[in-house]
């Protein structure tokens, strides 16, 4: 799969037309702004960009103009914008804060609040444009990104203006089994600078940990529900989702088995709904062996579903202890739901 370069230019408009062709070109990338050529007859701007994943990554070459996000056209849903200045210099204005961009500074704003850039002179930069959910994901507080300036001449900044180069680059020759882990790589670089003194990772973690948990509640019963599909669903990385869990002392997989056995120890405690065998219960809860069913279930709770079916309505008297991980023991596939093979476990 190839990530192809599409190309934006004034060049291919008539002069008069080329603001309102700015604008629109613009507008693709993230959201409509109101452009004008500041005081030259008009404006001649170039911009190619790429796209991985859900990340816009630009290069952006445009003569002297302004451009604007007034208060009266406001829009909520606009991305977070992170901005290298490679050439020229341009003034930046947003709640109250003025900021001079110079080559080698690297500016992260919320495109979704009214701002004004002024150029007097040919500029160039580099921008990765993120959609703001991305950011809220990791849990990084919004309000901390507003018109915030660092210096990209080294250090962090360095390091993410190379990869954002880097990736730019590499784009049409990126594999699709590579792009999510790329796109995860890009995001943290780019952000990095704005919280070298204030980590986000830790409350990120916590964020991110939260809708591992939410996702799995919604999905329980799913018996395809594993780290593949919360990949997917949550748009990160293998590795991403376990560091993000590592601080709750197990395993993702180990933790959708064990809320699992608790629903259906649920069930069993308060009497199973009628016509409901202890083989369907487990198979409405996402598991798809009976056998498996049974081995992790004495494993946690220290007897078999049957001893609990049996009693049902009075399980105090048993002492359940909650102790061991169910652990990643391989879900199979039941060859007979017919007969009910817990009932005699």
């Amino acid at each position: 799969m190839t990530h192809s370069i599409v190309s934006l230019s004034t060049a291919t408009t008539s002069a008069s037309l080329r603001s309102e062709y700015w604008a629109q070109a613009l507008g693709t990338l993230c959201g409509r702004l109101r452009v004008d050529p500041f005081g030259a007859g008009t404006i001649d701007g170039h911009i190619d960009y790429a796209t991985i994943r859900q990340l816009r990554l630009c290069q952006i070459e445009v003569s002297q103009h302004r451009i604007a996000h007034p208060a009266s056209c406001p829009e909520p849903g606009r991305p977070v914008k992170v901005l290298f200045q490679t050439c020229g210099t341009s003034l930046f204005g947003q709640d109250g804060r003025h900021l001079v961009i110079a080559p080698g500074d690297c500016l992260i704003y919320d495109v979704s609040r009214p701002h004004v850039i002024t150029s007097s002179a040919l500029t160039k930069h580099h921008v990765v444009i993120i959609p703001r959910q991305l950011v809220e994901q990791r849990g990084v507080p919004l309000d901390p990104l507003l018109a915030q300036q660092v210096s990209a001449r080294e250090g962090a900044g360095r390091l993410a203006h190379d990869f954002v180069l880097s990736a730019f680059r590499e784009a049409p020759a990126l594999a699709a089994g590579c792009e999510l882990q790329v796109a995860d790589t890009l995001l943290d670089l780019v952000l990095m600078p704005f919280f070298s003194e204030t980590p986000f990772r830790g409350s990120g973690r916590a964020a991110l940990s939260s809708r591992i948990k939410a996702f799995i509640r919604e999905n329980l019963s799913d018996p395809d529900l594993g780290i593949e599909q919360l990949s997917a669903a949550l748009d990160c990385t293998k590795r991403y989702l376990h560091m993000s869990f590592a601080d709750e002392g197990t395993t993702i997989t180990s933790y959708i088995w064990q809320k699992r056995l608790e629903k259906c120890l649920e069930e069993l405690e308060f009497g199973p709904r009628p016509g409901m065998t202890l083989t369907d219960i487990a198979f409405s809860w996402g598991f798809s062996s009976s056998s498996h069913f049974t081995h992790l279930f004495k494993k946690r709770y220290g007897m078999p579903p049957s001893a609990i079916q049996r009693h049902a309505g009075a399980p105090a008297r048993f002492g359940l202890a909650r102790p061991a991980d169910p652990g990643r023991v391989a879900n199979g596939p039941d060859a007979d739901r017919k007969r009910d093979p817990l009932s005699a476990a």
